[in-house]
């Protein structure tokens, strides 16, 4: 059973660090990561375990970063859409990395 704590610890982390990222270049392809990462050091198991929960993270923390960002260019289910397919991938390769600092 997933600890859900960590994991909307994760996407507040991502969509705020994603914010920054509108002043700051290439922040937002890094907030997935950062947000996956620190969810899945704080539930911590092994890289499946790893790899779900910064999928998680991602896939809802990328979603409303795809929303408000993207949502302004495209239509918003098209950067919802987008933000969740990226944040998923982002998401599980933060998530192993998270493991992989924590074990």
């Amino acid at each position: 059973m997933t600890n859900w704590t960590p994991v909307i610890i994760g996407i507040i982390l991502t969509v705020i660090i994603g914010l920054l990222g509108i002043f700051i270049p290439f922040l937002e392809i890094l907030a997935p990561i950062i947000g996956g990462l620190i969810a899945a050091y704080m539930t911590g198991g092994d890289y499946k375990d790893g790899a779900v929960i910064g999928g998680i993270t991602g896939v809802f923390g990328g979603a409303i970063l795809g929303g408000v960002l993207l949502g302004a260019f495209t239509a918003v289910i098209g950067g919802v859409a987008l933000g969740s397919t990226i944040g998923l991938i982002l998401g599980i390769i933060g998530g192993i990395i998270g493991i992989l600092i924590k074990g």
